[in-house]
């Protein structure tokens, strides 16, 4: 009786492993896509990719005397993201296995008129240039199946937000910049 029962057990706890060992996170296909993932962990739909423009804006007194500052923004058409989500939800976005601090920014858009705009940097007289260091979020984030970091929206207050792709080590000019409303 005492084999029988430990020989079950025994299977019981063989299954339980052999299953928890097989099991697949579902994460994004290819290399910088971002999902929607819901609480459940299923991933959602794909995060709307918009254009971005950069442009820059400086005050009167750069023109006339020389002395001032100017700001650079980005800017991206529409005062709203066609995708709402909870703070309960998640980003996953498969970085191919690079550090999400590397690639990653948050940013929280300011609504104008007909566009959204966050401040990506700044140039002053005596300041100096100071690129990157304007308006980004702190977020936490996890590593999600092989390739992917999942990022939860707890900490985000309501409003309009970007998640920026960039390859801060290279190039800040070009990224893609993916769009969400946290209400």
């Amino acid at each position: 009786m005492r084999n029988i029962l430990f020989t079950v057990v025994s299977l019981l706890i063989c299954t339980v492993l052999q299953t928890k060992a097989q099991t697949n996170v579902e994460e994004p296909e290819y290399e910088l896509e971002a999902y929607l993932m819901a609480t459940d962990s299923t991933l959602g739909q794909p995060l709307p990719l918009e254009n971005a423009y950069i442009k820059a804006k400086a005050a009167a007194s750069m023109f006339i005397v020389g002395i001032g500052k100017a700001k650079s923004y980005y800017y991206v058409n529409g005062t709203a993201s066609p995708l709402k989500v909870k703070q309960s939800d998640y980003i996953v976005i498969n970085t191919g296995g690079k550090s999400p601090l590397q690639t990653l920014t948050i940013n929280r858009f300011e609504i104008l008129k007909s566009k959204r705009r966050f401040q990506n940097g700044q140039i002053g007289t005596f300041t100096g240039a100071q690129f990157g260091t304007e308006g980004g979020e702190s977020f936490k984030y996890k590593k999600y199946g092989k390739d992917s970091v999942k990022i939860p929206l707890k900490d985000l207050q309501p409003g309009e937000y970007s998640l920026m792709v960039t390859n801060k080590m290279t190039d800040n000019k070009s990224a893609k910049i993916y769009t969400f409303c946290v209400e």
